[in-house]
């Protein structure tokens, strides 16, 4: 007779603890098996390490007004018109996954690309205003199969770069 080793016993011990399991699943084959799986079950699979950032609008803290928050876009789109933009300095906040690039531009004030990785990536830019701007038209350019997200806020005051 063979001697059993302590990986085989565990091996033995794996394969004998697993036949009920699947002893019970083909018992209920008639059934919906799917309502008797109990939720720790769930717990298995491995999460994702990398968090796509374009699920959430990207932050533009500091901005006194949100003008726009868009999250999880793909393809181009005109994003919005803004009516009318006081005086100040406009936050812009680009996010994007995936490979190619995004190419956003503020109206006739901005137009800026912006490359996009499998690694989420966020980009902020600042347009400084010395007076009011209207109908400021915002568009996104993206390629295909890359995920964005927007942001667009203002606060008063500005300053000229050094």
């Amino acid at each position: 007779m063979a001697k059993l080793t302590g990986a085989h016993a565990t091996v033995v011990i794996a394969l004998a603890a697993s036949l009920p399991l699947i002893a019970g699943c083909s018992a209920h084959s008639g059934q919906d098996a799917r309502t008797k799986i109990p939720a720790a079950s769930a717990t298995l699979s491995s999460p994702s390490p990398v968090i796509d950032l374009t699920k959430t609008p990207p932050d533009i803290s500091g901005s006194a007004k949100t003008l726009i928050r868009l999250a999880n876009r793909t393809g181009s789109e005109e994003v919005a018109v803004i009516k009318t933009i006081r005086a100040g300095t406009v936050a812009v906040a680009t996010e994007c996954t995936g490979q190619g690039r995004t190419t956003i531009v503020i109206g006739k004030l901005a137009t800026y690309t912006v490359p996009c990785t499998a690694a989420p990536s966020t980009t902020y830019n600042e347009i400084g205003l010395g007076s009011s701007k209207q109908d400021v038209t915002i568009t996104v350019t993206a390629s295909t199969g890359v995920h964005w997200g927007l942001s667009v806020g203002w606060r008063p005051g500005y300053q000229r770069p050094s």
